[in-house]
Protein backbone atom coordinates (compact mmCIF):
# COMPACT_ATOMS: atom_id res chain seq x y z
CA UNK A 1 0.00 0.00 0.00
CA UNK A 2 2.87 2.60 0.94
CA UNK A 3 4.31 1.73 -2.70
CA UNK A 4 1.26 2.83 -4.08
CA UNK A 5 1.01 5.86 -2.30
CA UNK A 6 4.49 7.02 -3.23
CA UNK A 7 4.09 5.77 -7.05
CA UNK A 8 0.50 7.69 -7.36
CA UNK A 9 2.15 11.33 -5.36
CA UNK A 10 5.05 11.10 -8.26
CA UNK A 11 2.40 10.48 -11.38
CA UNK A 12 0.25 13.49 -10.48
CA UNK A 13 3.20 15.51 -9.77
CA UNK A 14 4.45 14.81 -13.71
CA UNK A 15 1.02 15.64 -15.22
CA UNK A 16 0.16 19.50 -16.31
CA UNK A 17 -2.22 20.42 -14.04
CA UNK A 18 -4.11 22.38 -17.23
CA UNK A 19 -4.81 18.74 -18.48
CA UNK A 20 -6.69 17.81 -15.55
CA UNK A 21 -9.19 20.68 -15.39
CA UNK A 22 -6.59 22.59 -12.24
CA UNK A 23 -7.20 26.32 -13.86
CA UNK A 24 -7.37 28.11 -10.59
CA UNK A 25 -4.86 29.02 -7.75
CA UNK A 26 -5.46 27.77 -4.47
CA UNK A 27 -9.26 26.90 -5.67
CA UNK A 28 -11.05 23.65 -5.68
CA UNK A 29 -11.76 22.30 -9.15
CA UNK A 30 -10.40 19.94 -11.85
CA UNK A 31 -9.14 16.41 -11.03
CA UNK A 32 -9.52 15.35 -7.34
CA UNK A 33 -6.78 12.91 -5.54
CA UNK A 34 -6.42 12.77 -1.63
CA UNK A 35 -4.00 10.45 0.17
CA UNK A 36 -4.55 9.69 4.17
CA UNK A 37 -2.68 7.99 6.53
CA UNK A 38 -3.07 7.91 10.43
CA UNK A 39 -3.83 5.98 13.81
CA UNK A 40 -6.73 5.46 16.15
CA UNK A 41 -8.14 3.28 17.97
CA UNK A 42 -10.16 -0.20 16.42
CA UNK A 43 -12.56 -2.17 18.22
CA UNK A 44 -13.65 -4.98 15.91
CA UNK A 45 -16.28 -7.78 18.00
CA UNK A 46 -17.65 -11.49 16.04
CA UNK A 47 -20.44 -12.08 18.01
CA UNK A 48 -21.57 -15.11 19.62
CA UNK A 49 -18.59 -17.69 18.52
CA UNK A 50 -19.10 -20.62 20.86
CA UNK A 51 -21.08 -18.38 23.02
CA UNK A 52 -19.22 -16.00 23.84
CA UNK A 53 -18.61 -11.96 21.60
CA UNK A 54 -14.97 -12.06 20.55
CA UNK A 55 -13.51 -8.82 20.45
CA UNK A 56 -9.61 -7.48 19.46
CA UNK A 57 -8.78 -3.97 20.43
CA UNK A 58 -6.03 -1.44 20.48
CA UNK A 59 -4.00 0.76 18.10
CA UNK A 60 -5.25 1.17 14.54
CA UNK A 61 -3.42 2.04 11.27
CA UNK A 62 -6.01 3.75 8.56
CA UNK A 63 -4.32 4.00 4.78
CA UNK A 64 -6.84 5.84 2.30
CA UNK A 65 -7.24 7.06 -0.67
CA UNK A 66 -9.74 9.09 -2.73
CA UNK A 67 -10.09 9.80 -6.49
CA UNK A 68 -12.50 11.72 -8.35
CA UNK A 69 -13.58 15.13 -9.64
CA UNK A 70 -14.96 18.66 -8.45
CA UNK A 71 -18.42 18.56 -9.45
CA UNK A 72 -19.91 21.70 -7.62
CA UNK A 73 -18.01 24.98 -6.93
CA UNK A 74 -16.07 23.03 -3.52
CA UNK A 75 -18.03 19.91 -3.74
CA UNK A 76 -16.44 16.90 -5.24
CA UNK A 77 -16.90 13.38 -5.74
CA UNK A 78 -14.51 10.36 -5.10
CA UNK A 79 -14.08 6.32 -5.59
CA UNK A 80 -12.26 5.34 -2.01
CA UNK A 81 -10.63 2.12 -1.20
CA UNK A 82 -8.61 1.72 1.85
CA UNK A 83 -8.15 -0.11 5.50
CA UNK A 84 -7.80 -0.40 8.78
CA UNK A 85 -5.17 -2.57 10.60
CA UNK A 86 -4.83 -3.75 14.25
CA UNK A 87 -1.53 -5.80 15.02
CA UNK A 88 -0.80 -7.53 17.87
CA UNK A 89 -4.21 -6.74 19.48
CA UNK A 90 -5.78 -6.76 22.74
CA UNK A 91 -7.89 -9.79 22.99
CA UNK A 92 -10.98 -10.91 25.03
CA UNK A 93 -12.89 -13.53 24.71
CA UNK A 94 -14.99 -16.28 27.02
CA UNK A 95 -13.24 -14.65 30.24
CA UNK A 96 -9.66 -14.63 29.08
CA UNK A 97 -8.07 -11.49 27.67
CA UNK A 98 -4.42 -11.01 26.64
CA UNK A 99 -2.69 -9.49 23.82
CA UNK A 100 -2.70 -11.86 20.53
CA UNK A 101 0.87 -12.19 19.08
CA UNK A 102 1.48 -12.26 15.92
CA UNK A 103 -2.25 -11.85 14.62
CA UNK A 104 -3.39 -8.86 12.54
CA UNK A 105 -6.98 -7.85 12.08
CA UNK A 106 -7.98 -6.23 9.32
CA UNK A 107 -11.01 -3.85 7.79
CA UNK A 108 -10.42 -3.38 4.11
CA UNK A 109 -12.92 -1.44 1.68
CA UNK A 110 -14.22 0.36 -1.27
CA UNK A 111 -17.25 2.57 -1.99
CA UNK A 112 -17.34 6.12 -2.94
CA UNK A 113 -17.86 9.44 -0.64
CA UNK A 114 -18.67 12.88 -1.09
CA UNK A 115 -16.57 16.09 0.46
CA UNK A 116 -17.36 19.64 0.65
CA UNK A 117 -14.50 22.52 1.66
CA UNK A 118 -15.73 25.51 3.88
CA UNK A 119 -13.98 28.35 1.92
CA UNK A 120 -12.00 30.32 2.33
CA UNK A 121 -10.90 28.53 5.62
CA UNK A 122 -10.48 24.95 4.10
CA UNK A 123 -12.13 23.21 6.41
CA UNK A 124 -14.03 20.12 5.16
CA UNK A 125 -16.48 17.12 5.54
CA UNK A 126 -16.23 14.12 3.83
CA UNK A 127 -19.14 10.56 3.94
CA UNK A 128 -18.10 7.60 2.28
CA UNK A 129 -19.85 4.49 1.61
CA UNK A 130 -18.07 1.62 1.64
CA UNK A 131 -17.96 -2.48 0.81
CA UNK A 132 -16.14 -4.01 3.79
CA UNK A 133 -14.63 -7.44 4.47
CA UNK A 134 -12.67 -8.24 7.33
CA UNK A 135 -9.39 -10.39 7.59
CA UNK A 136 -7.99 -12.39 10.26
CA UNK A 137 -4.35 -13.69 9.85
CA UNK A 138 -2.19 -15.42 11.99
CA UNK A 139 1.30 -16.67 11.56
CA UNK A 140 0.46 -17.08 7.91
CA UNK A 141 -3.03 -18.27 7.84
CA UNK A 142 -5.85 -15.89 6.99
CA UNK A 143 -9.34 -15.83 7.64
CA UNK A 144 -11.78 -13.64 5.41
CA UNK A 145 -15.58 -12.53 6.04
CA UNK A 146 -18.24 -11.91 4.12
CA UNK A 147 -18.50 -8.33 2.02
CA UNK A 148 -20.58 -6.01 4.13
CA UNK A 149 -21.17 -2.36 4.47
CA UNK A 150 -18.89 0.43 6.03
CA UNK A 151 -19.09 3.86 6.80
CA UNK A 152 -16.44 6.84 6.87
CA UNK A 153 -16.78 9.93 8.12
CA UNK A 154 -14.03 12.79 8.40
CA UNK A 155 -14.22 16.24 9.54
CA UNK A 156 -10.72 18.33 8.97
CA UNK A 157 -8.24 21.05 7.27
CA UNK A 158 -5.93 21.49 5.11
CA UNK A 159 -3.29 24.14 4.35
CA UNK A 160 -1.95 24.96 0.82
CA UNK A 161 1.43 24.33 -0.12
CA UNK A 162 1.69 24.54 -3.52
CA UNK A 163 -1.05 25.93 -6.64
CA UNK A 164 -2.72 22.75 -6.35
CA UNK A 165 -0.81 20.77 -3.40
CA UNK A 166 -2.26 20.79 0.22
CA UNK A 167 -1.37 19.66 3.57
CA UNK A 168 -3.91 18.51 5.61
CA UNK A 169 -5.16 16.41 9.34
CA UNK A 170 -8.64 15.49 9.77
CA UNK A 171 -10.33 13.34 12.93
CA UNK A 172 -12.28 10.59 11.59
CA UNK A 173 -14.87 7.85 12.66
CA UNK A 174 -15.30 4.61 10.79
CA UNK A 175 -17.89 2.02 11.75
CA UNK A 176 -18.33 -1.39 9.75
CA UNK A 177 -20.50 -4.29 9.51
CA UNK A 178 -20.13 -8.11 7.71
CA UNK A 179 -20.89 -11.63 8.40
CA UNK A 180 -18.25 -14.22 9.00
CA UNK A 181 -17.72 -16.92 5.99
CA UNK A 182 -18.47 -19.83 8.33
CA UNK A 183 -21.23 -21.99 8.80
CA UNK A 184 -23.31 -19.61 11.17
CA UNK A 185 -22.77 -16.59 9.81
CA UNK A 186 -21.53 -14.75 12.62
CA UNK A 187 -22.04 -10.62 12.62
CA UNK A 188 -19.01 -8.88 12.63
CA UNK A 189 -18.64 -5.16 13.66
CA UNK A 190 -15.82 -2.82 13.31
CA UNK A 191 -15.46 0.64 14.55
CA UNK A 192 -12.67 3.47 14.50
CA UNK A 193 -11.42 6.77 15.69
CA UNK A 194 -8.17 8.32 15.29
CA UNK A 195 -5.95 11.31 13.40
CA UNK A 196 -5.61 11.05 9.69
CA UNK A 197 -2.76 13.32 7.58
CA UNK A 198 -3.52 14.42 4.32
CA UNK A 199 -1.40 15.05 1.38
CA UNK A 200 -4.07 16.41 -1.34
CA UNK A 201 -4.06 17.41 -4.99
CA UNK A 202 -7.26 19.70 -6.43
Amino acid sequence: MKKILIITAIIIASINGTALGQFGYHEHDGFFLRMLYGFGYAELVEKDVLGSDMKFSGLAQNLRFQIGATVAENLMLYGEFGGVMQFDPEFEWMGQSGTAEDVTVSVFDFGGGITYYLMPSNFYFSLSLLASQAEFEFNGTKGESQYGVGINGMFGKEWWVDAQWALGAAIYGYYSTMKDKGGDENEINNFSVGLLFSVTYN
